[in-house]
């Protein structure tokens, strides 16, 4: 496994499948969980809105790939106020899960953000996916209070299923 980095647009326009395939998932795992229906289509118009957050000389986008190059994950980096950086839409489809792809994109996030002089990185997740919370707990992350950087800061209907995390770097 191997993990690059897409620099253009257009490489990050290349994930729009794992994206939607990601979004959803989230939107379903959130309604079985909380019964409350979200807006999978104005999520993903969002998302892809804002892809110029996520390639240089701002952010970063990161894919996890196997040896014939099939994508087994991905998940966008962002700056998050001045001095740190938030990874955002962290996904392993399920071919992909069990290969430790999780794991070598967040090792793979710390290690941008801090040779782009981040001093913490910082994310979102929804309380009921366990998995990855525990593999972020497990990288160091610990609980924090939200922060307004976060496309969910406040979030009326969203929030209470959601964790904020954040590792000093």
């Amino acid at each position: 496994m191997r993990i690059r980095s897409l620099d253009t647009l257009e490489e990050v326009r290349t994930l729009d499948r794992l994206l939607e395939e990601y979004i959803r998932f989230v939107t379903d795992d959130l309604q079985r969980a909380s019964g409350v229906s979200f807006d999978a289509e104005t999520l993903l118009t969002k998302t892809k809105a804002s892809l110029e957050k996520v390639i240089p000389p701002h952010g970063t986008t990161l894919v996890a790939e196997d040896d014939s190059s099939a994508r087994l994950g991905m998940c966008f980096l962002r700056p998050s106020g001045p001095t740190a950086m938030e990874i955002n839409r962290l996904y392993v489809p399920p071919p992909g899960r069990g290969q430790g792809a999780g794991k070598a994109l967040v090792e793979k996030s710390i290690e941008v953000a801090r040779g782009k002089g981040a001093d913490a990185l910082r994310l979102d997740s929804t309380r009921n996916l366990e998995a990855a919370i525990g593999l972020y707990q497990a990288l160091g992350f610990e609980e924090r209070t939200p922060y307004e950087e976060s496309d969910h800061f406040e979030d009326p209907v969203l929030g209470p299923y959601l964790i904020f995390m954040e590792k000093r770097l």
